[in-house]
Parts: structure tokens; sequence; C-alpha cells
């Protein structure tokens, strides 16, 4: 027979019952206890962080750099002798100053969209991490790209598209699986997220430029 009472004279909740209830019972409130636990050492992070960004703005912040210097480093692969010469062309540097800004602009919002997407993929187990931020990769660089490219008489979104495509693939299949180990309950701190975007996106161009 099973004693009802512990060492200190109280009852064991579902005491008169089977092993194997005692036994559930034992194994949801140590999961209770683990999940509570998890909880406030989650919280205990969230309080501990200074300039703490959510997901939203973490993939803003990351898009507009995509968006920016990548493309710029493009440019000058394809013009760079043509603004370099002694016969400077204004219009094609202004045509170009402003394809990079809608590459900014562009790049930014469609980062921000996406982010929802990249939520759920990163809480997802990492087997997803492996296919899925090429997904996003690729419609960011659709996105972004079309944009950009649309500024040089339209016709260039199609090249636009084609030219940060690649970008897209690689720096959301980097940047992703990082953010998601420094991030915390969705939030990421600002001294973390600054050099991670940075990192990326300027490793990127610089391989653009053949450095």
């Amino acid at each position: 027979m099973y004693t009802t009472r512990t060492p200190f004279g109280l009852h064991w909740p579902f005491a008169d019952q089977p092993v194997d209830a005692r036994l559930k019972w034992l194994v949801a409130a140590n999961a209770a206890e683990n999940t509570r636990v998890s909880r406030l050492g989650l919280e205990e992070e969230l309080m501990m962080m200074r300039r703490p960004i959510d997901i939203k703005r973490a993939y803003g912040i990351f898009g507009l750099l995509l968006g920016g210097f990548p493309s710029a480093a493009i440019f000058y692969r394809m013009f760079g002798d043509a603004l370099t010469r002694r016969e400077f062309e204004l219009g094609l540097f202004l045509l170009l100053l402003g394809m990079n800004i809608a590459c900014w602009a562009a790049g930014s919002i469609v980062a921000s969209r996406l982010s929802g997407m990249a939520e759920t993929i990163e809480r997802d187990s990492w087997m997803g991490m492996l296919v899925m931020p090429l997904m996003l990769g690729l419609i960011w660089g659709v996105g972004a790209g079309a944009a950009g490219g649309f500024i040089f008489f339209g016709i260039g979104a199609f090249f636009g598209a084609l030219c940060a495509i690649p970008v897209g693939l690689v720096a959301f299949a980097l940047f992703m699986p990082l953010h998601r180990l420094l991030a915390r309950g969705g939030m990421i701190e600002a001294g973390h997220l600054w050099p991670l975007a940075c990192g990326v996106t300027l490793t990127l161009s610089a391989l653009i430029l053949g450095f």
C-alpha cells in the first residue's frame, strides 16, 4: 500500500489515485515550474538590455543597410570608371544616387514587412533555418532590387532584381540564424544588432568590390 501522507503530515494530490495518475501530476507540475523559471530568466535578460530593439525595427535596420551598401558597391563596379574620369558625368551620378536612395528605402520597407515571417521562422526548429531564410532573401531581393532599378527609366527593375537576389539570399542566410542566437523574446540589444547588420552588409559589399 502507498501512504497518503508526506513526512510532514501533508496529503499528496491524488494520493488515493493509482500511481500513474500521481506520476502524470508530478510531470505536469515539474513542466509548469520549468516554464515559470524560464519565463523569469527571460524577463531578467530583457530587463538587462539597455537598448532593446524589436524584431520589426531590427529587420528594418538590416534591410536599410543591405539596400544601401551592396547596391552602392554594385554601382561602383559597373559605373566607377565613368564617375572617376576627368569628364565627370553629373547626370549619371544623380541617376545612380537616386537609385541608391530607392534601394535604401525599399530595402528597409521590404525587410520590415518580412519581419513577421522571420519571427515565425526563428521560433521554429533549426531545420527550417536551412531553407526559409533563402526564401525571405529571394523575396527581399525581388522587392528591393526592382524598386531601386525602376528609377532607371522603368526598364531597370528587372536587372535590379536580378542583381539584388543573390545579395538577399546570402545576407538573410547569414543574418537570420545569428539574430535568432542573439535575440531574447523577439528583442535584440542594439549593441548586438548594429555590429551584426553592419558586419553582414559590409562584408558582402567588400566581396562585390573584390577586396
